[in-house]
């Protein structure tokens, strides 16, 4: 009776303080919900979409509470870290925290509390928490095409703030800058540097890289508000269909409505689209990027365990300013887009999941790019659907945290491309989405495990199959199988296509990665990279790619 009544002032406590933000994408609580979903220890999870506000993830947190007599050892331990990072959050308290420059209890630096440079909160009016973050990272790579060796190594550094402002508005800023030594080919092998423009611009010959995101939000009961820049995962299992992390940070708007069972998402972003050159002959060439924009919108049923569904619609449009079709969250875009005279690229989704057995999870996405019924069953290159489909399997949930997913992709010819090349769908030559080329298929095999509450391993393997399309000498597309998201149809490729026709590439990759937190807010990560490519049974590409980070956040 006690434990319940201490409970409830939890709970009311935290109905007047509490913390207005998201928790950034990589966090490890999104496996950890998953995983508890799964085993039927919270329902109404959407892990379609992430990320969540601290306030959803806080009321998962305190279900799973409420049930840790029946969690295995090594749960049980993760969700007392878990109570510790989110102490704040749930009972307004900062027993477990520490401040670099304000502790009073003489701990060290390399103990097991919430770390921060300064945190500040002033009972419902306004809260502040500052941390340092920083990392210290060395790949190493085996060319066994070449028969090289090659090192490189980056640091990072920078500061992230968040707080919140009368209970209702939150705020959140991460700022990094970072360096990079050796062979800068390798480094680009990490998306984040590969798509870095201080790092990979033309008049720089420097080294240096810069990130930079931040939003502003507001949640009331059934309604949240954001606008600023981060990253925004959609989709389900190892591979994220709509929206994944091989692109830029966007800056978006966006809008969430959650009551009973039913949920709606609506995004806009701004994406790069095509970069040229202006003349300048004093200057030098001018930079010139077009203008780009994605419209997304969901409508989720959580009817039960059962059966969740979701539907929904996305939309790249160019070269032109915000267009009010598609900022309106309720218009249908595809009509919207006819109205428009057919001039975007739009998308129509459905995704469904089914948890009807505690430890196991289906899943599967259907997203019609485009479609004529009349021509259903032919080789119309028009035609053009994405399948994905999976499961994950938790066999030990009594004993230890051990996950096995499976998931396959099949992707048609021309999917995500677009005959006006700034509307495929892409952010600076990037997917948005899966890293999956059009005209393949994909096998992802992944293993989670965790020894220790503080220790993660994972075995990821994945084969793909592509049907590539055939250049010249000079890149020039010479035969298009519809296998480059970059290539649209055009007037002179064939109306017909088959799926994998082309020519064919076979990657094999498998990714080895441990983590460790001996003290929290310390983590050592160690990841290989396997990759094998073959083209047309030659190999092309054949490396060992290892990774050794140190992360710290304070």
């Amino acid at each position: 009776m006690m434990r319940k009544i201490i409970l409830l002032i939890f709970i009311l406590l935290n109905s007047i303080y509490s913390q207005i933000g998201y928790v950034e994408i990589t966090h490890p609580i999104y496996n950890y919900l998953e995983r508890m979903q799964s085993m039927h220890f919270i329902s109404n999870y959407n892990s379609f979409e992430v990320p969540k506000s601290r306030k959803e993830i806080v009321k998962y947190i305190r279900k799973i509470d409420e049930n840790k007599n029946q969690l295995n050892y090594i749960d049980l331990k993760t969700l007392e870290d878990f109570l510790v990072e989110f102490e704040f959050d749930l009972f307004n308290s900062t027993e477990n925290y520490y401040s670099l420059f304000e502790d009073t209890t003489n701990s060290k630096l390399l103990n097991q509390k919430e770390k921060f440079i300064y945190y500040y909160s002033d009972s419902s009016t306004f809260n502040a928490f500052v941390k340092f973050v920083g990392s210290g990272e060395h790949l190493f790579a085996i060319d066994n095409a070449n028969a090289i060796n090659k090192n490189s190594s980056l640091f990072t550094f920078g500061a992230e703030i968040r707080g919140t402002i009368s209970n209702n508005y939150g705020f959140y800023v991460k700022a990094t800058n970072g360096l990079q030594f050796g062979d800068k080919e390798l480094a680009s092998f990490k998306n984040s540097l590969r798509y870095n423009y201080k790092y990979n611009s033309d008049h720089d010959s420097s080294k240096y890289f810069d990130e930079t995101i931040g939003y502003f939000s507001a949640e009331f009961d059934y309604v949240k508000f954001k606008i600023g820049r981060d990253r925004v995962n959609l989709g389900y299992g190892f591979s994220k269909t709509l929206m994944d992390n091989f692109a830029p940070p966007m800056d978006y708007l966006s809008i969430q409505l959650n009551y009973s069972i039913f949920s709606f998402s609506f995004l806009h972003g701004k994406l790069f689209g095509s970069t040229s050159y202006l003349p300048n002959a004093a200057a030098g060439p001018q930079r010139l990027v077009s203008d780009k924009y994605i419209a997304y919108h969901r409508l989720g049923l959580d009817i039960s365990r059962h059966f969740q569904l979701g539907v929904g619609e996305t939309i790249i449009y160019a070269n032109r300013n915000i267009d009010f079709a598609y900022i309106n969250p309720f218009n249908f875009y595809k009509s919207a887009e006819h109205a428009n005279q057919d001039r975007d690229n739009s998308m129509l989704f459905f995704d469904i999941k089914n948890n009807s057995f505690a430890g196991l999870m289906f899943y599967g996405i259907f997203i019609i790019d485009d479609v004529d019924f009349a021509k259903l069953g032919t080789q119309w290159y028009g035609n053009k659907f994405l399948i994905d489909l999976g499961v994950t399997y938790e066999p030990f949930p009594e004993l230890f945290p051990l996950t096995f997913g499976l998931q396959y992709l099949r992707i048609h010819p021309y999917v995500f491309a677009h005959r006006f090349t700034d509307n495929n769908y892409t952010s600076m030559n990037y997917g948005i989405g899966t890293n999956i080329q059009p005209n393949s298929e994909t096998f992802i095999y992944d293993i989670k495990y965790k020894p220790n509450h503080r220790i993660e391993l994972e075995f990821i393997y994945q084969f793909s199959k592509h049907g590539s399309n055939k250049i010249d000498e000079n890149g020039k597309v010479v035969v298009n199988y519809g296998g480059d998201i970059l290539v649209g149809h055009r007037i002179s490729d064939s109306d017909n296509v088959i799926f994998l026709n082309g020519i064919i590439e076979k990657t094999n990759h498998l990714i080895i990665s441990a983590k460790y937190e001996p003290f929290k807010n310390y983590i050592l990560t160690f990841k290989t990279d396997i990759i094998k490519r073959e083209r047309e049974e030659v190999t092309e590409f054949n490396e060992i790619i290892t990774n050794l980070i140190l992360s710290i956040r304070i």
